[in-house]
């Protein structure tokens, strides 16, 4: 899964894998449902991180 994505994305990079707004992927890191790091500004999620949270989604099979 998203194995041609770099190790460390950006808020943008993974709303667009995961076809969300905005507003929804702020949601998610903002309650804490995808952990990330705010880096000069701007967030920063580990690959890994945003598979778990789609391996444990209520809406993976």
């Amino acid at each position: 899964m998203f194995e041609k994505e770099p190790d460390l994305l950006t808020r943008k990079q993974c709303q667009n894998l995961l076809q969300i707004s905005k507003s929804k992927m702020l949601e998610f890191l903002q309650n804490g449902y995808i952990p990330a790091r705010k880096l000069a500004g701007s967030y920063r999620i580990k690959k890994s991180d945003l598979i778990y949270f789609v391996k444990n989604s209520i809406y993976w099979d």
